[in-house]
Protein backbone atom coordinates (compact mmCIF):
# COMPACT_ATOMS: atom_id res chain seq x y z
CA UNK A 1 0.00 0.00 0.00
CA UNK A 2 2.61 2.14 1.10
CA UNK A 3 4.37 1.85 -2.05
CA UNK A 4 0.99 2.67 -4.49
CA UNK A 5 0.51 5.54 -2.12
CA UNK A 6 4.26 6.49 -3.73
CA UNK A 7 3.57 6.18 -6.73
CA UNK A 8 0.30 7.67 -6.70
CA UNK A 9 2.01 10.70 -5.34
CA UNK A 10 4.98 10.78 -7.65
CA UNK A 11 2.27 10.43 -10.60
CA UNK A 12 0.66 13.53 -8.99
CA UNK A 13 3.30 15.49 -8.77
CA UNK A 14 4.72 15.04 -12.46
CA UNK A 15 0.80 16.50 -13.12
CA UNK A 16 1.03 19.40 -11.36
CA UNK A 17 4.51 19.84 -13.10
CA UNK A 18 3.12 19.33 -16.19
CA UNK A 19 0.29 21.82 -15.54
CA UNK A 20 2.87 24.30 -14.46
CA UNK A 21 5.02 24.47 -16.96
CA UNK A 22 1.94 24.92 -19.45
CA UNK A 23 0.80 27.92 -17.62
CA UNK A 24 4.35 28.81 -17.81
CA UNK A 25 4.13 28.93 -21.59
CA UNK A 26 0.79 31.25 -22.01
CA UNK A 27 2.81 33.29 -19.84
CA UNK A 28 5.69 33.21 -22.58
CA UNK A 29 2.87 34.57 -25.27
CA UNK A 30 3.39 38.90 -24.76
CA UNK A 31 -0.69 39.64 -25.00
CA UNK A 32 0.93 43.07 -26.43
CA UNK A 33 2.32 41.63 -28.78
CA UNK A 34 1.84 41.88 -32.54
CA UNK A 35 1.36 38.52 -34.48
CA UNK A 36 0.15 39.64 -37.50
CA UNK A 37 1.16 43.15 -38.27
CA UNK A 38 -0.71 45.73 -40.86
CA UNK A 39 1.72 47.38 -43.65
CA UNK A 40 0.89 50.84 -41.19
CA UNK A 41 2.81 49.15 -38.17
CA UNK A 42 6.14 50.08 -39.61
CA UNK A 43 5.87 53.79 -41.03
CA UNK A 44 6.13 55.55 -37.91
CA UNK A 45 9.19 54.29 -36.67
CA UNK A 46 11.10 53.30 -39.52
CA UNK A 47 10.44 56.95 -40.69
CA UNK A 48 11.38 58.50 -37.71
CA UNK A 49 14.84 56.49 -37.48
CA UNK A 50 15.89 57.15 -41.16
CA UNK A 51 15.40 60.89 -41.17
CA UNK A 52 17.28 61.47 -37.74
CA UNK A 53 20.05 59.55 -38.90
CA UNK A 54 20.14 61.61 -42.21
CA UNK A 55 20.11 64.36 -40.71
CA UNK A 56 22.82 63.96 -37.94
CA UNK A 57 25.12 62.41 -40.87
CA UNK A 58 24.46 65.22 -42.89
CA UNK A 59 24.96 67.96 -40.37
CA UNK A 60 28.35 66.92 -40.37
CA UNK A 61 29.26 65.50 -43.97
CA UNK A 62 26.94 67.53 -46.51
CA UNK A 63 27.58 70.73 -44.43
CA UNK A 64 31.59 70.29 -44.96
CA UNK A 65 31.21 68.67 -48.64
CA UNK A 66 28.99 71.71 -49.65
CA UNK A 67 31.16 74.17 -47.58
CA UNK A 68 28.01 74.79 -45.37
CA UNK A 69 30.33 74.56 -42.72
CA UNK A 70 33.85 73.63 -41.57
CA UNK A 71 34.81 71.66 -38.33
CA UNK A 72 37.19 73.31 -36.21
CA UNK A 73 39.13 70.22 -34.85
CA UNK A 74 41.83 70.21 -32.72
CA UNK A 75 43.09 66.56 -33.00
CA UNK A 76 41.64 64.11 -35.71
CA UNK A 77 41.95 63.38 -38.96
CA UNK A 78 38.51 63.33 -40.14
CA UNK A 79 38.79 67.43 -41.64
CA UNK A 80 36.36 66.79 -44.53
CA UNK A 81 35.86 70.25 -45.75
CA UNK A 82 39.62 69.46 -45.80
CA UNK A 83 38.79 66.60 -48.29
CA UNK A 84 40.41 64.63 -45.39
CA UNK A 85 37.98 61.73 -45.17
CA UNK A 86 38.35 58.71 -42.80
CA UNK A 87 36.61 55.24 -43.33
CA UNK A 88 34.27 56.40 -40.55
CA UNK A 89 32.41 58.45 -43.43
CA UNK A 90 32.43 56.06 -45.60
CA UNK A 91 30.10 53.56 -43.21
CA UNK A 92 27.77 56.09 -41.97
CA UNK A 93 25.08 55.77 -44.91
CA UNK A 94 25.27 52.17 -45.78
CA UNK A 95 24.36 50.33 -42.82
CA UNK A 96 21.43 52.21 -40.87
CA UNK A 97 19.72 53.02 -44.01
CA UNK A 98 19.74 49.62 -45.58
CA UNK A 99 18.17 48.57 -41.92
CA UNK A 100 15.53 50.67 -42.85
CA UNK A 101 15.14 50.16 -46.52
CA UNK A 102 14.34 46.31 -45.25
CA UNK A 103 11.53 47.39 -42.93
CA UNK A 104 10.10 50.24 -45.81
CA UNK A 105 10.23 46.86 -48.21
CA UNK A 106 8.41 44.46 -45.84
CA UNK A 107 5.55 47.19 -45.41
CA UNK A 108 5.33 47.05 -49.16
CA UNK A 109 5.02 43.19 -49.39
CA UNK A 110 2.23 43.30 -46.08
CA UNK A 111 0.48 46.39 -48.07
CA UNK A 112 0.49 44.45 -51.12
CA UNK A 113 -0.57 40.59 -49.29
CA UNK A 114 -2.97 43.13 -47.11
CA UNK A 115 -4.63 44.94 -50.26
CA UNK A 116 -3.72 47.96 -48.25
CA UNK A 117 -3.12 50.32 -51.28
CA UNK A 118 -2.31 53.28 -49.69
CA UNK A 119 0.46 51.85 -47.43
CA UNK A 120 1.86 50.03 -50.44
CA UNK A 121 1.69 53.43 -52.51
CA UNK A 122 3.72 54.90 -49.52
CA UNK A 123 6.05 52.01 -49.03
CA UNK A 124 7.37 52.37 -53.42
CA UNK A 125 7.56 56.21 -52.30
CA UNK A 126 9.99 55.99 -49.21
CA UNK A 127 11.86 53.07 -50.68
CA UNK A 128 12.58 54.97 -53.77
CA UNK A 129 13.82 58.10 -51.76
CA UNK A 130 15.65 56.32 -49.36
CA UNK A 131 17.59 54.03 -52.37
CA UNK A 132 18.12 57.60 -54.40
CA UNK A 133 19.53 58.70 -51.11
CA UNK A 134 22.45 55.62 -51.03
CA UNK A 135 23.44 55.49 -54.27
CA UNK A 136 23.50 59.55 -54.55
CA UNK A 137 25.98 59.17 -52.28
CA UNK A 138 28.14 56.22 -53.37
CA UNK A 139 26.88 55.63 -56.93
CA UNK A 140 26.49 51.73 -58.06
CA UNK A 141 25.11 49.57 -54.88
CA UNK A 142 23.22 46.43 -53.99
CA UNK A 143 19.30 46.90 -54.65
CA UNK A 144 17.99 44.17 -56.69
CA UNK A 145 19.79 41.59 -55.00
CA UNK A 146 20.23 43.26 -51.70
CA UNK A 147 18.21 42.86 -48.24
CA UNK A 148 17.93 39.03 -48.84
CA UNK A 149 20.06 37.42 -45.99
CA UNK A 150 16.84 35.16 -44.90
CA UNK A 151 16.87 33.68 -48.40
CA UNK A 152 20.53 33.10 -47.98
CA UNK A 153 22.34 35.37 -50.04
CA UNK A 154 24.50 38.29 -47.98
CA UNK A 155 26.85 39.14 -50.45
CA UNK A 156 24.29 40.87 -53.00
CA UNK A 157 25.79 42.44 -56.42
CA UNK A 158 26.15 46.01 -56.90
CA UNK A 159 23.31 47.23 -59.42
CA UNK A 160 24.86 50.43 -61.92
CA UNK A 161 23.28 53.56 -60.87
CA UNK A 162 21.21 53.67 -64.23
CA UNK A 163 19.61 50.82 -63.20
CA UNK A 164 18.92 51.81 -59.69
CA UNK A 165 17.02 54.96 -60.93
CA UNK A 166 15.04 53.02 -63.64
CA UNK A 167 13.73 51.23 -60.88
CA UNK A 168 13.29 54.07 -58.86
CA UNK A 169 10.97 55.66 -61.56
CA UNK A 170 9.21 52.20 -61.86
CA UNK A 171 8.39 52.37 -58.07
CA UNK A 172 6.98 56.02 -58.32
CA UNK A 173 4.86 55.43 -61.33
CA UNK A 174 3.44 52.36 -59.61
CA UNK A 175 2.90 54.59 -55.63
CA UNK A 176 0.81 57.49 -57.88
CA UNK A 177 -1.40 54.75 -59.79
CA UNK A 178 -1.94 53.01 -56.11
CA UNK A 179 -3.15 55.93 -54.32
CA UNK A 180 -6.93 55.72 -53.37
CA UNK A 181 -8.03 58.69 -52.68
CA UNK A 182 -11.27 58.17 -51.21
CA UNK A 183 -9.96 56.39 -48.44
CA UNK A 184 -7.82 57.54 -45.11
CA UNK A 185 -5.28 55.58 -44.20
CA UNK A 186 -5.97 52.84 -41.90
CA UNK A 187 -3.03 53.95 -38.94
CA UNK A 188 -1.31 56.07 -37.78
CA UNK A 189 0.91 59.12 -40.06
CA UNK A 190 3.76 60.72 -38.76
CA UNK A 191 4.81 62.70 -41.49
CA UNK A 192 1.16 63.96 -42.55
CA UNK A 193 -0.53 63.35 -38.68
CA UNK A 194 -4.01 62.70 -39.40
CA UNK A 195 -5.91 59.75 -40.79
CA UNK A 196 -7.99 61.54 -43.20
CA UNK A 197 -8.49 61.28 -46.99
CA UNK A 198 -6.84 64.50 -47.53
CA UNK A 199 -3.66 63.67 -46.25
CA UNK A 200 -3.74 60.23 -48.94
CA UNK A 201 -3.69 63.23 -51.26
CA UNK A 202 -0.57 64.90 -49.71
CA UNK A 203 1.31 61.34 -50.02
CA UNK A 204 0.25 61.55 -53.71
CA UNK A 205 1.29 65.22 -54.02
CA UNK A 206 5.23 63.98 -52.40
CA UNK A 207 5.56 61.04 -54.44
CA UNK A 208 5.37 63.20 -57.72
CA UNK A 209 7.33 66.11 -56.14
CA UNK A 210 10.28 63.28 -55.29
CA UNK A 211 9.80 62.48 -58.83
CA UNK A 212 10.45 65.89 -60.50
CA UNK A 213 13.50 66.03 -58.01
CA UNK A 214 15.13 62.93 -59.38
CA UNK A 215 14.03 63.62 -63.04
CA UNK A 216 15.94 66.78 -62.54
CA UNK A 217 18.69 65.21 -61.45
CA UNK A 218 19.39 62.60 -64.19
CA UNK A 219 17.30 64.86 -67.21
CA UNK A 220 20.66 65.04 -69.01
CA UNK A 221 21.60 61.28 -69.53
CA UNK A 222 19.29 61.31 -72.34
CA UNK A 223 15.88 61.49 -74.16
CA UNK A 224 14.12 58.56 -71.72
CA UNK A 225 14.46 60.72 -68.74
CA UNK A 226 13.83 64.02 -70.30
CA UNK A 227 10.19 62.63 -71.89
CA UNK A 228 9.12 61.22 -68.28
CA UNK A 229 10.13 64.97 -67.09
CA UNK A 230 8.17 66.07 -69.94
CA UNK A 231 5.26 63.67 -69.18
CA UNK A 232 4.88 64.69 -65.25
CA UNK A 233 4.67 68.12 -65.55
CA UNK A 234 1.91 68.30 -68.54
CA UNK A 235 -0.43 66.22 -66.96
CA UNK A 236 -1.10 67.72 -63.25
CA UNK A 237 -4.13 65.98 -63.12
CA UNK A 238 -2.63 62.57 -62.98
CA UNK A 239 0.72 63.58 -61.18
CA UNK A 240 -0.41 66.39 -58.77
CA UNK A 241 2.39 68.41 -57.11
CA UNK A 242 2.70 70.16 -53.93
CA UNK A 243 0.47 73.39 -53.31
CA UNK A 244 2.05 74.98 -50.44
CA UNK A 245 4.28 74.50 -47.32
CA UNK A 246 1.72 72.54 -45.74
CA UNK A 247 2.22 69.25 -48.73
CA UNK A 248 5.82 69.87 -48.00
CA UNK A 249 7.45 66.20 -46.92
CA UNK A 250 8.87 67.24 -43.38
CA UNK A 251 8.72 65.37 -40.01
CA UNK A 252 7.13 68.54 -37.83
CA UNK A 253 8.68 67.45 -34.43
CA UNK A 254 6.82 67.60 -30.99
CA UNK A 255 9.79 67.27 -29.08
CA UNK A 256 7.42 65.19 -26.67
CA UNK A 257 9.57 62.11 -26.32
CA UNK A 258 10.42 59.83 -28.22
CA UNK A 259 9.19 62.40 -31.48
CA UNK A 260 12.16 64.36 -30.90
CA UNK A 261 14.11 66.69 -33.38
CA UNK A 262 17.46 64.35 -34.56
CA UNK A 263 19.88 67.18 -32.15
CA UNK A 264 17.23 66.92 -29.10
CA UNK A 265 19.60 65.00 -26.61
CA UNK A 266 22.63 65.90 -28.60
CA UNK A 267 25.53 67.70 -26.51
CA UNK A 268 26.28 71.11 -27.18
CA UNK A 269 29.48 70.39 -28.20
CA UNK A 270 28.78 67.98 -30.89
CA UNK A 271 26.02 69.73 -32.35
CA UNK A 272 27.99 73.41 -32.61
CA UNK A 273 31.04 73.52 -30.28
CA UNK A 274 33.36 72.61 -33.07
CA UNK A 275 31.60 72.96 -36.16
CA UNK A 276 31.88 76.59 -37.56
CA UNK A 277 29.74 78.12 -40.47
CA UNK A 278 31.95 78.43 -43.45
CA UNK A 279 32.75 82.12 -44.62
CA UNK A 280 31.75 82.16 -47.94
CA UNK A 281 28.25 80.34 -46.39
CA UNK A 282 28.37 83.26 -44.02
CA UNK A 283 29.05 85.74 -47.09
CA UNK A 284 26.35 85.13 -48.79
CA UNK A 285 23.57 85.25 -46.56
CA UNK A 286 25.12 88.45 -44.96
CA UNK A 287 26.04 90.05 -48.11
CA UNK A 288 22.07 90.08 -49.37
CA UNK A 289 21.01 90.88 -45.97
CA UNK A 290 19.34 86.97 -45.56
CA UNK A 291 16.53 87.35 -43.01
CA UNK A 292 17.10 83.76 -42.22
CA UNK A 293 20.99 84.51 -41.10
CA UNK A 294 20.21 85.49 -37.61
CA UNK A 295 17.90 82.40 -36.82
CA UNK A 296 20.40 80.01 -37.98
CA UNK A 297 23.92 81.86 -36.41
CA UNK A 298 25.07 83.06 -33.88
CA UNK A 299 27.05 86.32 -33.78
CA UNK A 300 30.75 87.58 -33.20
CA UNK A 301 30.62 91.26 -31.75
CA UNK A 302 28.43 92.61 -34.29
CA UNK A 303 28.41 90.80 -37.07
CA UNK A 304 28.82 87.04 -38.11
CA UNK A 305 32.17 85.58 -39.17
CA UNK A 306 32.28 82.68 -40.65
CA UNK A 307 35.78 80.42 -41.18
CA UNK A 308 37.70 80.23 -44.09
CA UNK A 309 36.85 76.44 -45.47
CA UNK A 310 40.65 74.37 -45.78
CA UNK A 311 42.39 77.21 -43.56
CA UNK A 312 46.25 76.58 -42.59
CA UNK A 313 46.19 73.94 -40.02
CA UNK A 314 48.96 75.42 -38.80
CA UNK A 315 48.02 79.10 -38.05
CA UNK A 316 46.73 78.51 -34.30
CA UNK A 317 44.83 82.07 -34.97
CA UNK A 318 41.88 80.17 -36.35
CA UNK A 319 41.47 77.56 -34.20
CA UNK A 320 41.39 79.92 -31.18
CA UNK A 321 39.34 82.78 -33.17
CA UNK A 322 35.35 83.25 -33.10
CA UNK A 323 33.26 82.64 -35.58
CA UNK A 324 29.93 82.03 -36.13
CA UNK A 325 28.28 78.58 -35.80
CA UNK A 326 24.46 76.68 -35.33
CA UNK A 327 22.48 78.71 -32.16
CA UNK A 328 21.49 76.42 -30.28
CA UNK A 329 17.53 76.96 -30.44
CA UNK A 330 17.81 74.61 -33.66
CA UNK A 331 18.42 71.46 -31.63
CA UNK A 332 14.79 71.72 -30.89
CA UNK A 333 13.39 73.19 -33.87
CA UNK A 334 10.61 71.86 -35.17
CA UNK A 335 11.58 71.78 -38.49
CA UNK A 336 14.54 70.19 -38.82
CA UNK A 337 13.45 67.09 -39.70
CA UNK A 338 13.03 67.30 -44.06
CA UNK A 339 12.76 64.88 -46.48
CA UNK A 340 11.04 67.55 -49.43
CA UNK A 341 10.01 71.03 -48.67
CA UNK A 342 7.35 72.63 -51.24
CA UNK A 343 10.17 75.81 -51.95
CA UNK A 344 12.71 72.97 -53.09
CA UNK A 345 9.72 71.77 -55.93
CA UNK A 346 9.47 75.18 -56.56
CA UNK A 347 13.17 75.89 -57.47
CA UNK A 348 12.99 72.22 -59.32
CA UNK A 349 9.86 74.13 -61.64
CA UNK A 350 11.33 77.21 -62.23
CA UNK A 351 14.91 75.33 -63.09
CA UNK A 352 12.30 73.35 -65.48
CA UNK A 353 10.66 75.90 -67.15
CA UNK A 354 14.54 77.81 -68.19
CA UNK A 355 15.37 74.40 -69.78
CA UNK A 356 12.18 74.49 -71.46
CA UNK A 357 10.87 70.85 -70.35
CA UNK A 358 7.51 72.77 -69.55
CA UNK A 359 5.49 76.23 -70.41
CA UNK A 360 5.85 78.79 -67.56
CA UNK A 361 6.95 81.96 -66.10
CA UNK A 362 10.57 80.79 -64.25
CA UNK A 363 10.30 83.71 -62.08
CA UNK A 364 7.52 83.04 -60.49
CA UNK A 365 8.31 79.71 -59.07
CA UNK A 366 11.77 81.24 -58.37
CA UNK A 367 10.17 83.61 -56.24
CA UNK A 368 7.91 81.41 -54.42
CA UNK A 369 10.34 79.10 -53.57
CA UNK A 370 12.51 81.67 -52.07
CA UNK A 371 8.72 82.90 -50.25
CA UNK A 372 7.96 79.69 -48.97
CA UNK A 373 11.60 79.05 -47.60
CA UNK A 374 11.23 82.24 -45.61
CA UNK A 375 7.78 81.45 -44.91
CA UNK A 376 8.64 77.78 -43.53
CA UNK A 377 11.43 79.18 -41.33
CA UNK A 378 8.68 82.21 -39.89
CA UNK A 379 9.82 84.98 -41.84
CA UNK A 380 6.53 86.37 -43.01
CA UNK A 381 7.42 89.60 -45.57
CA UNK A 382 9.70 88.34 -48.59
CA UNK A 383 9.53 91.63 -50.51
CA UNK A 384 12.56 93.34 -49.55
CA UNK A 385 14.73 90.15 -49.93
CA UNK A 386 13.26 89.27 -53.26
CA UNK A 387 14.29 92.85 -54.04
CA UNK A 388 17.48 92.36 -53.37
CA UNK A 389 20.11 92.91 -56.32
CA UNK A 390 21.51 89.67 -55.64
CA UNK A 391 18.28 88.10 -55.19
CA UNK A 392 16.10 88.82 -58.18
CA UNK A 393 15.71 86.33 -60.93
CA UNK A 394 18.07 87.22 -63.59
CA UNK A 395 16.86 84.19 -65.30
CA UNK A 396 20.30 82.36 -65.19
CA UNK A 397 20.42 78.66 -63.63
CA UNK A 398 22.80 79.99 -61.25
CA UNK A 399 20.73 82.84 -59.57
CA UNK A 400 17.80 79.27 -59.08
CA UNK A 401 20.72 77.09 -57.57
CA UNK A 402 21.97 79.31 -55.51
CA UNK A 403 18.87 80.34 -53.65
CA UNK A 404 17.83 76.83 -53.59
CA UNK A 405 21.28 75.78 -52.15
CA UNK A 406 20.27 78.09 -49.08
CA UNK A 407 16.54 77.21 -49.09
CA UNK A 408 18.21 73.35 -48.52
CA UNK A 409 20.23 73.88 -45.20
CA UNK A 410 20.02 71.00 -42.82
CA UNK A 411 17.66 69.14 -45.67
CA UNK A 412 19.86 65.68 -45.69
CA UNK A 413 22.55 66.00 -48.69
CA UNK A 414 20.35 67.69 -50.95
CA UNK A 415 22.81 70.64 -51.05
CA UNK A 416 25.96 68.25 -51.83
CA UNK A 417 24.28 66.64 -54.38
CA UNK A 418 23.13 69.70 -56.92
CA UNK A 419 26.41 71.20 -55.84
CA UNK A 420 27.86 68.06 -58.06
CA UNK A 421 24.58 68.19 -60.53
CA UNK A 422 25.35 71.74 -61.27
CA UNK A 423 28.31 73.10 -60.15
CA UNK A 424 26.51 75.95 -58.26
CA UNK A 425 27.21 77.91 -56.12
CA UNK A 426 31.05 77.48 -56.96
CA UNK A 427 32.84 75.58 -54.33
CA UNK A 428 36.49 77.78 -52.68
CA UNK A 429 39.74 76.24 -52.06
CA UNK A 430 41.57 76.44 -49.03
CA UNK A 431 45.76 76.10 -48.53
CA UNK A 432 45.19 73.19 -46.75
CA UNK A 433 43.40 71.18 -48.95
CA UNK A 434 43.55 67.35 -49.47
CA UNK A 435 42.48 65.10 -52.48
CA UNK A 436 44.47 67.61 -54.78
CA UNK A 437 41.85 70.24 -54.50
CA UNK A 438 39.50 68.46 -55.74
CA UNK A 439 35.85 68.27 -54.50
CA UNK A 440 34.64 64.21 -53.86
CA UNK A 441 32.46 63.50 -56.49
CA UNK A 442 31.09 60.52 -53.99
CA UNK A 443 32.13 58.88 -50.96
CA UNK A 444 33.59 55.19 -50.70
CA UNK A 445 32.32 51.97 -50.43
CA UNK A 446 32.41 51.02 -46.32
CA UNK A 447 35.30 48.81 -45.50
CA UNK A 448 32.57 46.26 -44.57
CA UNK A 449 31.73 45.97 -48.33
CA UNK A 450 35.31 44.97 -49.02
CA UNK A 451 35.44 42.60 -46.32
CA UNK A 452 32.48 40.62 -46.15
CA UNK A 453 31.08 40.85 -50.30
CA UNK A 454 34.78 41.02 -51.62
CA UNK A 455 34.06 39.40 -55.08
CA UNK A 456 31.10 41.74 -55.59
CA UNK A 457 32.97 44.20 -54.51
CA UNK A 458 35.75 43.99 -56.73
CA UNK A 459 33.85 43.44 -59.55
CA UNK A 460 32.25 46.95 -58.83
CA UNK A 461 35.20 48.78 -58.21
CA UNK A 462 36.65 47.45 -61.27
CA UNK A 463 33.57 48.43 -63.27
CA UNK A 464 33.52 52.17 -62.03
CA UNK A 465 37.40 52.95 -62.10
CA UNK A 466 38.30 52.51 -58.86
CA UNK A 467 36.62 52.71 -55.39
CA UNK A 468 37.68 56.58 -54.54
CA UNK A 469 36.78 59.65 -54.40
CA UNK A 470 37.18 61.37 -57.91
CA UNK A 471 34.97 58.79 -59.45
CA UNK A 472 31.93 60.67 -60.66
CA UNK A 473 28.14 58.81 -59.95
CA UNK A 474 26.37 58.02 -63.08
CA UNK A 475 24.37 61.03 -63.42
CA UNK A 476 27.02 63.78 -63.16
CA UNK A 477 29.41 61.98 -66.24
Amino acid sequence: MKKNRIIICLLAAITSLYSCTTGLDELRVNPEGITNPGASSFLNNSLYQTVTHISRQAHTINQQLAQVAVLRELTGNNQIHRYQINSSTFNSMWATPYRQLLNFREMRRLGTQQGDRNYTAIAYTLEAWLISEITDIYGDVPFSDALKGAEGNSTPKFDTQKQIYDSIFVFLERANDLYDLSKPLTGDDILYNANVTANVTKWKRFTNALSLRLLMRVEKKGPVYQDKLRALLANPVKYPLMRNNEDGATLVYTNITPFVNAFYDVRDLSFNGQIMYSHSFIGKLASTNDPRLPLWATTVGNGYVGLPVGYPASDPSYRTGSYSTFILALKRSKYFGDIMQYSEQEFLMAEAILKGYVAGNAKTNYENGITASLNYWGITDATTFLNHNDVKYDGTLERIIGQKYVALFENGFQQWHDVRRTGFPTLVTGPDMQNDGRPPARLQYPLSAALYNKANYDEVAARIGGDNLNVKVWWMQ
